[in-house]
């Protein structure tokens, strides 16, 4: 089980039977559930038309229910969630497996989001349907924490600033200097890696720190974009050319996310295997 941070396609949802819980999106008085009711599009629309849009974390309420669900069918649930340095949704899952007797429930921060967070859902629902243990799961995805990586460029940070996300890049003035800033998670925070002229460069940059940090190792990656999809598909092309490629996905943002990065973001998170 995980939340639409993750970004996981649909089709690997469906693969391995995972349960994703919406974020919330809060448009006035109405509240739309991410990846279900809303696209980015529509979202980037509302933006353009000048709305304000917020995001909300799932109520403990929602994870009560699906708990409830689950644990009528399932023997245990790993609940892997967006790391809780940028939200609360770790806090609110937790706080709802308290409350389940019928059977244990495991909440693991993933101190990532997007499909860093994705691929070590992927992990845990691959060695499920091998058929490990609870405990063997969580052991798992916690040393995979370590190994999973996500960098993103943006087209703009106007969007990030309105945020409030990120209240350290108000300070650069950034799109007025017309740099880009390479961004990452680090301690469950958004941090500036470095900061570049063009957007080219900056998409070689990111491929420069995937090249130092994956060297020849098997490598499973995921491309994001916010409204870029042609560019993705060219990046994916350009890492399975360049890397030792296991699976490579091209997934949207989802608009809990977009909402918060604008149009334009191109992005890349990975999960390197380890030495033989």
């Amino acid at each position: 089980m995980t939340d639409s941070i993750a970004c996981l396609p649909l089709e690997l949802v469906e693969r391995y039977h995972i349960r994703v819980v919406p974020v919330r999106i809060v448009r006035g008085e109405r509240v739309y559930r991410d990846g279900i009711d809303v696209t980015p599009e529509e979202a980037f629309a509302w933006l353009e038309a000048g709305e304000v849009l917020t995001t909300a974390q799932p109520a403990v309420g929602e994870f009560l229910d699906t708990y409830e669900e689950l644990s009528r069918i399932a023997t245990g649930i790993v609940s892997i969630h967006v790391s809780s340095g940028v939200t609360g949704v770790v806090q609110a899952a937790a706080a709802a497996a308290r409350l389940i007797e019928r059977i244990p429930i495991r909440v693991v921060d993933s101190r990532a989001a997007t499909m860093a967070e994705g691929f070590l859902v992927l992990a845990a629902a691959r060695l499920a349907e091998q058929g490990a243990d609870l405990e063997t799961i969580v052991r798992r995805v916690e040393e995979l924490r370590s190994q999973v990586r996500f960098f993103a460029v943006l087209d703009t940070v106007t969007y990030l600033v309105r945020s409030g996300r990120a209240p350290w890049l108000a300070q650069l003035a950034v799109d007025m200097l017309q740099v880009k800033p390479i961004l990452t998670l680090r301690d469950g925070k958004i941090v500036s890696l470095e900061r570049v002229r063009t957007r080219r460069r900056a998409i070689e940059a990111m491929l420069r720190r995937m090249e130092q940090d994956v060297g020849e190792r098997p490598v499973h990656v995921g491309v994001l974009h916010a409204g870029a999809a042609e560019e993705a598909a060219e990046l994916r092309q350009t890492i399975e050319e360049r890397f030792q490629v296991v699976e490579s996905f091209v997934t949207p943002f989802t608009a809990a996310m977009a909402i918060h990065t604008g149009p334009g973001l191109l992005g890349l998170a990975y999960c390197a295997e380890s030495p033989a």
